[in-house]
Order: C-alpha cells, then structure tokens, then sequence
C-alpha cells in the first residue's frame, strides 16, 4: 500500500513540476513576443539571440540544437523564411517565434532548414493548427 502512495505522489509532483515548467515557457515566449509585434522593444536581433540562448539552455531543446549542430545563424535562415510567409500572430502563437521553443517543431525546422520557405511554414501551421 506505501508502494503505491509513493507512486502517486511521485507522479503528482512530477505532474506539477512539468506544467510549471510548461506554463514559465509559454509565459516567456509571449512576453517574446509582445516585446518584438506590439511593444517594439526587441530588435529582430535581439529576440533571436534570447531564443537562441534559451535553446541552448533548455535541457530537451539543447539536444536538438546540439544534434543539428545549429549555429545563431541558422536559426536566423529559418525565422526569415517563417517570418516571410507566416508573419501574423494568433491569439498567443507567432509562428516564427514559437517554431523555435518545442521539440517537435524545432527539430523539424533545424531538419528542413533548407527546405523552400512556403513548404517550411505550412508545415508549421498545420503543427501549430493555425
């Protein structure tokens, strides 16, 4: 029966810890986000290095950054190929920005990162359900 207890509890606290984590994210790419469309406080430049430096930060995202052995550069290639045919946001998604925070999406971008740019962002619109 303690068997058991411990295993909730152990699955309770890695759910909070996980949607924690999840919720200071997606916190952090809107505040992103906002501060480059509607504040103009970030420059392109800026917001690609804290996107970069994020990536690299983030223990799931710093394996498919390492993987692909992406560079600041690539990372700017494929946002301007996002940026070009997905520049609009809806409700708290921008494309070009949060393509670069999850592991699906940016393991595909990184993969296909010189793919033809409209191929690139509808796929990201159909992952993102835009």
């Amino acid at each position: 029966m303690i068997f058991y207890i411990g295993i909730m509890l152990f699955l309770i606290v890695t759910f909070i810890l996980a949607m924690k984590r999840n919720l200071a994210r997606d916190n952090y790419i809107n505040d992103l986000i906002l501060a480059f469309l509607e504040r103009g406080e970030l420059s392109k430049e800026a917001l690609l290095d804290k996107m970069y430096e994020y990536g690299c930060n983030d223990f799931r995202l710093k394996r498919v950054i390492s993987k692909y052995h992406a560079t600041r550069d690539d990372y700017e290639q494929v946002f301007d190929k996002l940026f070009h045919w997905a520049n609009f946001k809806k409700r708290r998604r921008y494309l070009p920005v949060n393509s670069f925070f999850f592991v699906s999406s940016l393991d595909y971008i990184l993969k296909h990162k010189d793919d033809d740019a409209k191929k690139l962002s509808m796929k990201m619109m159909n992952h993102f359900h835009f």
